[in-house]
């Protein structure tokens, strides 16, 4: 009894879907369609430790690839911080960073040491 309650939901979550895609969830005729139904970004785990230099943090890999952490930053005491004020780790913690790795080229920073060019947009990061 229990499945056949859980079919219905997913029959009707799956022609809700379907309904909105088809009335006005994507425009006719604009090719949205599977722009629409692709993942925008594939969610990746990275593996390092916490590293801070000229004030900003970095995740290092064990490669020794250095990804500055956008949104994230270090406290007085030198932990890694969310930025609602969270404390995640301390330098050379090893974390894992949830999100999707971008380059970003130009421009400035003050983090000269390690720059900021290599970057991991995190929805998460976990001390180990």
């Amino acid at each position: 009894m229990h499945s056949t309650r859980a079919q219905r939901i997913r029959a009707v979550a799956v022609a809700a879907v379907a309904a909105g895609l088809l009335t006005g969830g994507v425009t006719a005729g604009t090719g949205n369609a599977l722009a629409a139904a692709k993942p925008t970004s594939a969610q990746s785990k990275f593996y390092g430790t916490f590293q801070k230099r000229d004030g900003c943090p970095y995740l290092v890999t064990s490669r020794g690839t250095h990804y500055y952490l956008p949104g994230y930053t270090v406290g007085g005491n030198g932990g890694l911080y969310k930025k609602g004020g969270g404390f995640i780790a301390y330098p050379g913690w090893r974390i894992q960073a949830n999100g999707t790795k971008y380059r970003k080229s130009g421009g400035t920073s003050l983090c000269a040491t390690w720059g900021t060019h290599l970057r991991i947009k995190a929805r998460s990061i976990y001390a180990r």
